[in-house]
């Protein structure tokens, strides 16, 4: 059983998840990042763990592995860029600290 990561993003990072893709808005450098849906689905599950998705049924079921790569690699990268920052376990994803 994988571990789910929680992250918080910053506070000068907006995201919001469209049916066709996800788009980060970054309000200090005036910025938009797009994500490809699936990319979008990541980053929602790993900022509100257990929440329904309002576009999961238009993603395709993909081979876990590579999901958990994905997942893997987009949040290292938010985070190497400072968009978002990963919630130790037993914090509350909005909790600053």
């Amino acid at each position: 059983m994988r571990e789910e990561t929680s992250v918080r993003l910053a506070d000068h990072i907006v995201f919001q998840e469209l049916p066709f893709c996800g788009v980060l808005l970054d309000t200090r450098r005036f910025t938009v990042h797009r994500l490809s849906r699936r990319a979008g689905h990541v980053l929602r599950t790993a900022l509100d763990p257990g929440a329904p998705g309002p576009y999961a049924p238009l993603l395709p079921d993909g081979d876990e592995e590579t999901a958990e790569g994905l997942r893997r690699q987009l949040l290292d990268r938010l985070e190497a860029s400072g968009m978002v920052h990963r919630v130790p376990a037993g914090k509350v994803p909005g909790e600053h600290g």
